[in-house]
């Protein structure tokens, strides 16, 4: 009996407890589609619109960062490449320039074995604004380091030196060495002020000068034959070389920063000479605005010139540059009137480069003219 009991008991209790959990689940389902309907009103509340450009926004802006990250590898990738590419390049340029240099000494060593001293010097020029040296070309004086430092000075100057020493070249390589442009203008008793300040033709249009250029826009200006212009000429332009300012015929000029003048003469400024008889004697006040650097003529860069004039007549150049040499020196020991320049042994050898003979180039261009007094004196038959 109890044990019926007890088993009616644990059924009913059972059956209690299964209802209970039915209950619960209902409720937990009945939960579940209250909370699926809210959710469901809420989202039919948000227009389409609205929905459609959320999914838009967000596939766009999951597109663009792709893209971004994409461009960014690629912008890398490119600028790696660059940077190798432009290693690449400049060490090839180096082990380039390394070789060539290597070259040059080789062949320089093996042209000098064979013609002793007559390859130039190399000139460079290293400015303080200048990244890298300046090379000058061709055969240079030796006193052109020093004409650059006066002219770096700012100084104007007066090349004085014998007929055929190169003055002229030394200013051109001057400017060169500047970076600057050259101009020039070669002065005689007769030249007219128009050439140098510049003048108004008949139709009122002003024609300006290379003077005018160089000292307005910059430029190294050469006035060659100092000690053979007109006075008056000279003292005209006092002014623009003391104060850097010039009366033009136009106008009042002040004087750019990068002008620079550079005189030649053949005497000091003294008067004519034995030698030089139609020079000037210059007014002191215009002396006094130059410096004055004395152009003596160089012997290995007349050999040089000379060599490079008649490359296939080694042996006759020799000849003629010391006959030459011979003639100059016994002139000046005897103070004849006479000039045996370095023109004379160049243009000597381009004689005998185009087939004269040395007897025919020796005549032709270094005996030419001369007495019989001046020959016995020399010792020329």
């Amino acid at each position: 009996m109890q044990q019926k009991t007890r088993d009616e008991v644990r059924r009913i209790a059972h059956d209690v407890a299964k209802q209970q959990l039915d209950r619960r689940d209902h409720d937990l389902a009945g939960l579940a589609e209250k909370a699926a309907a809210k959710a469901t009103r809420g989202l039919l509340s948000i227009p389409h619109q609205t929905i459609k450009r959320m999914v838009e926004n967000e596939t766009t802006a999951w597109t663009d960062e792709q893209e971004r990250q994409i461009a960014l590898a690629r912008d890398e990738h490119e600028a790696l490449l660059e940077q190798h590419r432009h290693d690449y390049y400049t060490e090839i340029e180096e082990t380039r320039a390394e070789i060539v240099a290597k070259l040059a000494v080789l062949v320089r060593a093996e042209i000098e074995s064979q013609l002793p001293g007559l390859l130039p010097e190399p000139v460079q020029v290293l400015l303080p604004e200048a990244p890298r040296p300046i090379d000058i070309e061709g055969a240079a004086h030796h006193i052109l380091p020093e004409l650059l430092l006066a002219l770096r000075a700012r100084c104007h100057v007066l090349l004085v030196g014998p007929a055929g020493t190169g003055k002229s070249m030394l200013a051109k390589q001057a400017a060169e060495g500047l970076g600057l442009g050259f101009h020039a203008l070669s002065l005689g008793p007769t030249t007219p002020m128009s050439k140098v300040f510049g003048y108004y033709d008949a139709h009122g249009n002003y024609h300006g000068t290379p003077f005018r250029r160089a000292f307005e826009e910059g430029g190294v200006m050469l006035l060659d034959e100092l000690d053979n212009g007109h006075p008056g000429l000279l003292g005209e332009l006092n002014q623009a070389l003391a104060l850097r300012v010039c009366a033009f015929a136009d106008t009042m000029v002040t004087a750019h920063p990068d002008f620079h003048l550079i005189a030649t003469a053949n005497t000091f400024g003294t008067g004519g000479d034995q030698r030089y008889v139609g020079r000037q004697s210059l007014d002191a006040a215009t002396l006094d605005r130059f410096t004055m650097i004395e152009v003596p003529i160089d012997p290995k860069l007349e050999r040089r010139l000379a060599h490079a004039h008649a490359p296939s007549k080694s042996n006759e150049v020799k000849r003629l540059l010391k006959e030459v040499q011979r003639l100059r020196g016994i002139a000046e020991r005897k103070h004849l009137p006479l000039v045996f320049s370095p023109r004379a042994s160049i243009d000597g050898a381009k004689l005998l480069e185009a087939g004269a003979t040395y007897q025919q180039a020796l005549e032709w261009r270094v005996l030419r003219g001369l007495s019989d007094a001046h020959r016995n004196a020399l010792g020329v038959q």
